[in-house]
């Protein structure tokens, strides 16, 4: 667990020196694209808050993490997407102790997950990726909005939600299941609830954005197909980002006079690879919000949940 010099010199030139000062909390921190932006974060010197459904594990990450960075300032909170009862909690946590973010990275996914549904009995990919978050969403962002300074409220999408369909009469895809096109939707939802919420809140303290990791080789997508599908996706590793490459997305975000509801990505191979940069919205981002909202909305509320 140590940062590359490539990715140090990067930093330099790109990023603000340190973040010392600077609370970042993010979910999902305990593996690939998560756990590397919560080491970017401790080596820029910010406190960092571990949102993480695996207390056992985030303590191991936290060791490993204090092992490399003694005077790291880390933190782990409870939190799972896939239970708006432990959102509820969550937030309700974060408001009695009045906790100061100054970045909050939804980073948390999850993908292949056929039959597997959440606490509340939605599709476990739809119902974390994109249900999760948007609840969460609406629970904790009027309390950042009452925090004295600049909050950037990051939410991580993915470049295939270009390929994405949403049809609201098989939201959840019971008649006919496919992976990516599960994850696609969730992420398209993800996506243009992101780019509404960025209009929202546009006269507010808080910057809606949206990152996404490119081609990644993380354990999501290994633990999904199998160590053979790992393993002979390291051979080709060349033609995929590395965790840290995609993590880089953070501090570029944190340094720059970014619009909100832009998306940052890498910058080559259509977005795919590379360095991060302020890539291009989509129509099918920007529009089709509202009926979104609405079907959101009322999905939840028919399973006795407020927005």
């Amino acid at each position: 667990m140590a940062l590359k010099k490539g990715t140090k010199r990067w930093l330099s030139k790109n990023a603000a020196p340190s973040f010392g000062g600077k609370t970042v909390l993010i979910t999902g921190a305990t593996g690939g694209v998560g756990l590397k932006t919560a080491e970017l974060m401790v080596f820029l010197k910010a406190r960092v808050i571990m949102a993480c459904r695996n207390l056992e594990k985030a303590e191991g990450v936290k060791e490993k993490l204090l092992g490399e960075y003694p005077d790291a300032k880390i933190e782990i909170m409870l939190l799972d997407l896939a239970d708006t009862r432990s959102i509820d909690l969550f937030v309700g946590k974060i408001d009695n102790d009045k906790t100061d973010i100054d970045v909050f990275l939804n980073n948390a996914g999850v993908f292949h997950k056929p039959g597997e549904v959440t606490a509340d009995g939605f599709d476990m990919v739809i119902g974390t990726n994109y249900l999760g978050v948007f609840y969460l969403s609406e629970k904790i962002l009027p309390y950042l909005k009452t925090l004295p300074h600049g909050v950037d409220y990051i939410n991580t999408v993915s470049i295939i939600h270009k390929i994405a369909k949403i049809d609201y009469n098989d939201f959840f895809y019971r008649r006919k299941y496919g992976n990516f096109r599960v994850y696609a939707r969730s992420k398209l939802c993800l996506a243009r609830y992101s780019y509404e919420l960025s209009r929202r809140y546009e006269k507010t303290n808080v910057r809606i954005m949206m990152n996404h990791p490119g081609i990644t080789i993380t354990p999501l997508g290994i633990n999904a197909f199998g160590r053979f599908v790992g393993s002979a996706a390291k051979v080709v590793s060349g033609l995929f980002n590395s965790n840290e490459k995609s993590a880089l997305s953070v501090p570029y975000i944190m340094s720059k006079d970014i619009k909100a509801g832009s998306i940052v990505g890498p910058s080559k191979l259509f977005g795919g690879w590379g360095y991060p940069k302020i890539n291009r919205v989509g129509k099918r981002v920007m529009t089709g919000a509202y009926e979104l909202i609405s079907f959101t909305e009322k999905t939840i509320r028919d399973h006795n949940y407020t927005v």
